[in-house]
């Protein structure tokens, strides 16, 4: 699920009676690589794709993950592998909203289409859609065997409408307020009086039943739950992950709150379960959907990634200056902590989003060789402009584009290098404002590696100047190559001339250089 902020919103409304403590992580230095696929679909596509039945986790023909693999990622999020219910399914194949959305997206779908929300999930167990929990076991295995992690979903703010605990556990949910008349407010709650799940705002998602975290019991069952993910994964990301801080979750259900009685916990939900689930799992990562202003919150609470939206609203919105005080503004800690992308299942495609396929291949330059977990998603890298609907198995087709690809391909092998995954970022100024004005630029550097990234995100050249003070001479040679990685061209250049005046670069619009000194 998603919440768009596109507004540049710096005020720091959340940081109010957050417990700051920040349990240890294990990420990389310089950043991880992390390929998302939604389980359901691309299984649906690889069925197609080979031509036979793939309805388990082990009939995906292990070379898609070698695939992965091969092209530098470290972790692959297989979305949506949980239990869903009858309730949720029901309902995306008769909302009328909904319906009219598929249209629009899927042209001619069928009712065997609609598939259900992955994040209506009634209990955190293997769907039997997809296997069974020895399935997953094994596959993460064998993924750990290649060197892939797996990361798999925790929705934390809601359950489904039909999960076991609307009936067993009613006071683990928000319920209208004690004496409200019924029948309750249809927009708002269940016939039962448990309130829809809901980020306080725009609206109430009508498949799911809104938990109350502030009942200590709920807390506790839902650590469990959280361990039992665990239990299957190397990595969490945990779904609205901000809903549940202290200070918006009162402000967002003050009124239920205060009728049943419940007080503000003493420390945050995240700090308390991320610090129990790391003693028993401490190599676990944890990633936070989340969105501005609650990221800094998240880091303090002890997640390992959030998202970084506001990088990818700033970048579409086309300022460089914007662009560049966003990177340059921010500490090396929270963009090292930050997950950084061009489209995910709630986003659009990246080719529709920035315009053209070009213009998200520009965008995916400052992206991606950012510090933090660099987040891919399926069907970047083709160049794809359709959306998947998370509620369906497949999109509209449409063909891949071929430069598109050999893009991905070349960044890709660029990025997985051990310099940016290990490796120190600098940010650096480029001199000669009037030609530069479209130009952001930061170094890495890692033992004897060195890459300089110039990047333009416009429609015009430009031009500039960057000190390389650590420019050195090769072999007594003050004139040194100077390799730029995208295009595979080497010019030759004085180190000395690099370390004083700075190496003059010439950037194309909507393009970048990569150069390896």
């Amino acid at each position: 699920m998603k919440i768009n902020f596109i507004i540049f919103i710096f005020a720091l409304v959340a940081m109010t009676s957050l417990v700051t403590k920040k349990v240890s992580s294990t990420v990389p230095a310089g950043g991880m690589m992390m390929y998302e696929v939604s389980t359901r679909p691309w299984m649906y596509n690889l069925s197609i794709t080979y031509n036979t039945p793939i309805n388990t986790l082990s009939d995906i023909p292990f070379e898609e993950f070698e695939k992965i693999k091969s092209m530098g990622f470290d972790m692959i999020w297989m979305m949506g592998v949980w239990e869903l219910g009858e309730y949720g399914l029901n309902y995306d194949q008769t909302n009328g909203p909904l319906l009219q959305h598929y249209e629009q997206v899927l042209p001619g779908y069928t009712q065997a289409d609609i598939i259900g929300s992955p994040y209506a999930v009634t209990n955190y167990s293997v769907n039997p859609q997809i296997g069974l929990e020895q399935d997953l076991i094994e596959l993460r295995k064998k993924l750990n065997a290649i060197g892939l992690l797996l990361m798999l979903d925790f929705v934390p703010n809601h359950t489904a409408v039909d999960a076991e605990w609307t009936t067993t556990e009613m006071d683990y949910y928000i319920r209208a307020p004690q004496g409200t008349p019924t029948p309750y407010d249809n927009n708002t709650y269940l016939p039962n009086g448990i309130a829809y799940g809901s980020a306080g705002w725009g609206g109430s998602w009508y498949d799911t039943a809104q938990l109350n975290y502030w009942n200590s019991n709920c807390v506790k069952a839902r650590i469990q739950q959280l361990l039992t993910v665990a239990s299957f994964a190397d990595a969490i990301r945990c779904d609205m992950a901000y809903l549940l801080l202290n200070s918006l979750f009162g402000s967002n259900w003050e009124n239920q709150l205060q009728s049943w009685g419940f007080q503000q916990p003493t420390e945050e939900f995240w700090t308390v379960a991320i610090d129990m689930v790391k003693q028993e799992y401490p190599d676990i990562i944890f990633l936070a959907e989340v969105y501005h202003p609650y990221e800094e919150n998240l880091q303090q609470v002890g997640f390992d990634y959030t998202y970084d939206k506001m990088l990818h609203d700033i970048i579409n919105g086309g300022d460089m200056n914007a662009v560049r005080a966003w990177i340059s503004g921010h500490s090396k800690q929270f963009t090292t902590h930050s997950a950084h992308f061009i489209s995910n299942h709630d986003e659009p495609r990246g080719a529709n989003f920035f315009g053209s396929w070009w213009r998200s291949d520009a965008a995916a330059l400052i992206t991606y060789t950012l510090p933090g977990l660099r987040f891919f998603w399926w069907g970047d890298f083709q160049g794809y402009s359709n959306q998947l609907d998370v509620h369906l198995r497949r999109e509209q087709s449409e063909p891949a584009i071929d430069d598109a690809m050999a893009f991905y391909q070349t960044l890709t092998s660029i990025v997985s290098d051990p310099v940016f995954k290990n490796g120190e970022f600098t940010y650096l100024n480029c001199t000669n404002d009037q030609e530069s004005w479209n130009l952001v630029a930061y170094k890495w550097t890692y033992q004897n590696e060195r890459r300089l990234c110039v990047l333009n995100f416009s429609d015009q050249q430009g031009t500039g100047n960057i000190i390389l003070d650590d420019a050195e001479p090769m072999n007594g040679n003050e004139t040194i190559p100077v390799t730029d990685l995208l295009s595979n061209t080497t010019y030759y250049r004085s180190s000395e001339q690099m370390r004083t005046t700075g190496l003059y670069v010439i950037i194309n619009s909507w393009y970048g250089q990569i150069f390896k000194y």
